[in-house]
């Protein structure tokens, strides 16, 4: 026998040597580490860090960021899009934003339809003292977001307690659809929101999830892919604020 063929039989023992010893346990455990190797870079979940730009969809600003000394709205980032549009299947929606050290305590946060006068809804809102991801979201006492209606929301941060002509204001869109019957808390729904193009709902329930889950991989790697995509990456770990 060749040189060759006494290595391949070498080696052909010694890999059954080290499944006899691995045992059962051993062996569930190595192809436990390659199932997940597998899911996590699955090709089936989807690019969290792409999304259509919809510009077309979005009103053009009437409200523009600003500064008032060391106080702008650079300190305030809401998680959207470079549209700053996208969709819902609440009544009551929330937006996400996340905040800086130096993030003014108070903002007057208003809600309007673009289509008519009929809806306008203000409130005032108590900004956190720490840096983090926080959600803004319209009260159950507020009056209900028609279906398939645009919206544009404000926030406008109140320097020194105060409101002023030159406020800092940031702004968005958010436009209602009817909502789907089956809905749950998970990746799944998720995804699905994700392939149904509806950002706000998406977003809110992954910040949830990644509240609910630190340690989940998947879920990590989804929150952290999709700040990357809006130019949030340095906010991957930072705390949601509940």
């Amino acid at each position: 026998m060749n040189i060759i063929g006494i290595m391949v039989r070498h080696y052909l023992a010694i890999g059954l040597l080290l499944i006899m010893a691995l045992g059962p346990l051993g062996a569930s455990s190595a192809m436990a580490d390659v199932t997940d190797n597998t899911r996590e870079s699955s090709p089936l979940l989807p690019d969290w860090s792409f999304w259509p730009t919809d510009d077309d969809k979005a009103p053009n600003r009437t409200v523009s960021g600003a500064s008032r000394g060391s106080c702008s709205s650079e300190q305030v980032t809401p998680l959207l899009p470079g549209s700053q549009y996208g969709l819902t299947t609440q009544t009551h929606p929330e937006i996400l934003f996340a905040t800086s050290v130096e993030t003014p305590r108070q903002g007057l946060f208003v809600i309007q339809s673009t289509q008519s006068d009929s809806y306008y809804y203000e409130t005032y809102i108590e900004l956190p003292a720490t840096p983090g991801i926080i959600s803004i979201a319209l009260p159950s006492d507020a009056p209900a977001l028609a279906t398939n209606d645009l919206y544009q929301w404000s926030l406008i941060l109140m320097c020194n307690d105060r409101l002023r002509p030159d406020s800092p204001a940031l702004q968005g869109w958010i436009q209602t659809q009817p909502a789907a019957s089956n809905t749950n808390v998970s990746l799944e729904q998720a995804i699905e929101y994700r392939e149904a193009h509806v950002w706000y709902d998406m977003v809110s329930l992954l910040a949830d999830l990644r509240a609910q889950h630190p340690n989940n991989p998947e879920i990590r790697q989804a929150w952290q892919r999709l700040l990357d995509g809006i130019d949030l990456t340095t906010m991957a770990d930072t705390p949601i604020i509940e």
